[in-house]
């Protein structure tokens, strides 16, 4: 168990994946091996109510972040079978649901900081980040600094990872002399595996350079189909997808060129398309729909994921914020992808947008139909 302050704390409690003694009562084993936590998941409960589990042991929600879980309900009005025999088997973990209330009511009343109260002080951060560029930018500017130290230390990784990728292209060429490397590692699953493999963190890194200057997204602008461009990141990603019996499907008729440094706008379609596949769930079908006008090129990536909660809408673009409910979803993740996307979208006018459906898919649990886009313009 982690130090921390929350071991004063009568019950024990979770959160950010972290559990934290209590100071009567220990975490119950039963919660530190449960394979499902569906406590965490329940955008139901109320602050301060104890409810109870499928496995029978009760928790309370402290904040959108805190659980205390692990005890057993003294009340046994309406109990589930599992509940009964806790309460009888194990009368050291009985508590009160008064109890529990009041100590999460006392916990609260010392403020944020103590708890992460989103009805105060978030709501007001994140009012101050929708109504203030000068906020968002000055965030982005602090990772930019502290992301440079990390940037420099990856030199090495780098050479290591372009040896690599050289190497297993010419393996590749060797073997199939007559395909280009995409096809050839579409033929020859081992090597390809490698050569993807390589690939993929090579557009990835590429892609982390704008956060660190967002100047290069400006020069070197050409024209380009737009259609095919992305066709290219579709294929490279749909190895991936492959991977997870994930489905990407492309709809939509495009014939438009566009004219921008592609580098910085591949960064984008990059970003977009790594998200996707990372949050998709196993079997479902992502779909990256083109919708052209007169004047630009709607692009929509369209798939299954996690809930994004109406508070989080803007901070999932803030550097190393992941949403509460992809934390859960998916262990890995810095929150830098989705903040490098919005850093170019913004430099390019590019107009990224996200939304996503109320309704829970019926095939999925906890996953909504989730809508990233971003509006291309057409050259002249």
């Amino acid at each position: 168990m982690n130090a921390s302050p929350w071991s004063l704390f009568p019950y024990p409690t979770i959160a950010d994946g972290h559990f934290s003694d209590g100071s009567i009562l220990a975490v119950h084993p039963d919660c530190i091996q449960c394979p499902q936590r569906y406590c965490l998941t329940d955008r139901d409960a109320q602050i301060g109510e104890l409810k109870i589990c499928r496995y029978g042991l009760s928790y309370a929600r402290v904040d959108d972040e805190r659980i205390v879980l692990g005890v057993v309900s003294a009340d046994t009005d309406n109990m589930s079978p599992r509940a009964r025999k806790r309460n009888r088997k194990e009368p050291a973990r009985r508590v009160r649901p008064m109890e529990v209330k009041g100590a999460i009511g006392r916990a609260r009343d010392l403020g944020p900081g103590v708890v992460d109260d989103f009805v105060t002080m978030k709501s007001i951060l994140i009012d101050e980040a929708k109504n203030d560029p000068e906020f968002q930018k000055s965030i982005a500017a602090q990772f930019r600094g502290e992301y440079e130290d990390s940037l420099n230390q990856s030199h090495d990784f780098l050479q290591l990872m372009n040896l690599v990728r050289g190497n297993a292209e010419n393996l590749l060429h060797e073997r199939y002399p007559g395909l280009v490397a995409e096809d050839a590692a579409d033929q020859w699953r081992e090597v390809g595996s490698i050569y993807f493999a390589t690939l993929l963190m090579r557009m990835k890194m590429d892609s982390l350079l704008y956060l660190h200057e967002i100047n290069r997204v400006h020069g070197g602008e050409r024209r380009f189909d737009v259609h095919p461009f992305v066709l290219k990141y579709v294929r490279i990603y749909d190895w991936q997808a492959k991977q997870k019996n994930l489905r990407i499907v492309v709809a939509g008729k495009c014939h438009a060129r566009i004219k921008y440094n592609s580098d910085a706008v591949g960064s984008v379609v990059q970003g977009l398309l790594d998200n996707m596949v990372k949050y998709a769930p196993p079997g479902s079908t992502a779909t990256i729909v083109f919708d052209e006008a007169v004047d630009d090129v709607r692009l929509t990536f369209e798939s299954l994921g996690p809930r994004i909660e109406i508070d989080e809408r803007i901070q999932i673009f803030m550097p190393k914020y992941r949403a509460r409910a992809a934390r859960q979803a998916e262990a890995e993740g810095q929150g830098i992808g989705l903040a490098a996307v919005k850093q170019v979208s913004d430099a390019l006018s590019l107009g990224i947008e996200v939304e996503q459906s109320d309704l829970e898919d019926g095939n999925y649990p906890a996953r909504y139909v989730t809508k990233f886009t971003i509006n291309l313009r057409v050259a002249n």
